[in-house]
């Protein structure tokens, strides 16, 4: 039996720092999260896709868009619950042991997940999971100042230089259900590191975040 692949959209009405960003106009859509579903759909890779809240407004969404609503107990959606415990109420929430994707509606520029899933299966006799990021090269400090990955002075090397280094981009994290579940987390201690571009890497955190991938969102699609 071949293994089955589902997509988990968690979401929520309350934002901290853009109000109300899931379910608001994004671009030329009507949402970040109308847009997520309609990616996943397009991308015909999942066996089932789902949407995980306590929202009436995501359920109508999800409803209207011909995907699988998951109800999330309020407190699994505030910020009293720690994340190994929602993460895992979720999971739990989703039949059998399939495959779960991890699909953020904060990734808008994100899409090709077909890809993805591709390079799980090709990974998948040496690496647990499956994590997005973007290589990255450049200087940091910490609060006061003091270098992280590099040195000031005479020891200054080159952006090319420094040591390799990863970001994650939250586009995508995914693992099998039984294999989330022992480890109370998106990946394993062994993730394949699925490398995506600078454009696809971005995350709407806050209201500048929204504007400028609102921007490339409608360039792309002029």
């Amino acid at each position: 039996m071949s293994q089955e692949f589902v997509a988990l959209i968690p979401v929520r009405e309350g934002s901290q720092r853009v109000k109300n960003k899931n379910f608001r106009p994004f671009a030329n859509e009507k949402s970040l999260m109308h847009l997520k579903i309609r990616q996943l759909q397009e991308a015909n890779c999942f066996d089932e896709i789902y949407v995980s809240s306590d929202s009436e407004l995501a359920r109508e969404i999800a409803e209207s868009e011909g995907v699988s609503f998951l109800y999330r107990d309020p407190y699994m959606c505030g910020h009293d619950s720690r994340l190994y415990e929602y993460n895992n109420y979720m999971l739990n929430t989703i039949p059998g042991n399939p495959v779960v994707a991890w699909t953020m509606v904060t990734a808008p520029l994100y899409y090709n997940y077909a890809l993805a899933i591709e390079a799980y299966k090709n990974n998948s006799k040496d690496y647990d999971s499956l994590m997005s990021v973007i290589k990255y090269d450049d200087f940091l400090v910490d609060h006061n100042a003091k270098p992280i990955n590099c040195a000031f002075g005479h020891w200054h090397l080159l952006t090319q230089e420094l040591r390799e280094s990863y970001q994650l981009t939250g586009g995508i994290y995914m693992a099998s259900k039984d294999r989330q579940l022992q480890w109370s987390y998106w990946f394993g201690p062994k993730p394949y590191m699925h490398e995506v571009s600078k454009i696809e890497s971005m995350d709407v955190d806050d209201q500048e975040d929204f504007e400028i991938c609102e921007l490339f969102h409608l360039h792309k699609n002029s």
